[in-house]
């Protein structure tokens, strides 16, 4: 199991939540919305449900009143960020322009590869039909390797949710809080304090 984050609808973190450790990419969440429905309502739904394909009539129904609150990032949050904001429409846009440069490179590798073996058959053939004496070594066919295109960091479609305003605000209340170190420093002065005023009060009876 692994800690991914998740956002409301507009990228803004909202918590971590724990899922298998093979999860990737970006996966929406939803709420259900209820609306108020009579008896006789739901009994027809029903009835409706049975006499059509149940499972597209179960999908459409339940698609329909599910609202998107958010989604689960399967993407690491870089360190520095105050309130960390995720570019959904950023990344679904580049997943779209990736996945075209993808499938782009995939024929031209396809392309390549066929033009290869084609290639390599006609060589072959030349050196099959030329007489044993004069044939020299076999052909060798060399695969090509696909290269997929280069995939730019995920984690650069996190950026700061707050204003500079409210960084400035945050870390000012963070500065005049005192540290743990300080706190502890005053307790024990002030229980230094208290010792010499019980020491001293009980000498003077």
């Amino acid at each position: 199991m692994k800690a991914v984050p998740k956002v409301n609808t507009n990228g803004l973190y909202l918590e971590d939540e724990l899922v298998d450790d093979t999860f990737s990419g970006i996966v929406p969440f939803y709420t259900i919305s209820s609306p108020t429905v009579s008896e006789s309502d739901i009994n027809q739904q029903l009835d409706t449900h049975r006499l059509a394909d149940s499972s597209s009539s179960t999908t459409d129904a339940t698609n329909s009143e599910s609202i998107p609150a958010g989604y689960t990032i399967g993407i690491r949050v870089p360190p520095g960020l105050y309130h960390p904001r995720f570019d959904i429409q950023g990344w679904l846009t580049y997943e779209a322009e990736y996945n075209q440069k993808l499938i782009e490179a995939q024929k031209a590798y396809d392309q390549l590869n066929n033009e290869s073996q084609a290639l390599f058959q006609k060589l072959h053939d030349e050196w099959r039909n030329k007489p044993e004496n004069e044939r020299g070594d076999e052909p060798v066919y060399f695969a090509q390797t696909f290269t997929a295109p280069e995939r730019k960091d995920p984690a650069t479609f996190w950026s700061e949710g707050l204003s500079d305003e409210a960084i400035r605000e945050l870390t000012q209340k963070e500065g005049q809080q005192p540290s743990e170190t300080d706190q502890l420093k005053q307790r024990i002065a002030d229980l230094e304090v208290t010792l010499t005023q019980l020491m001293f009060g009980g000498t003077g009876k």
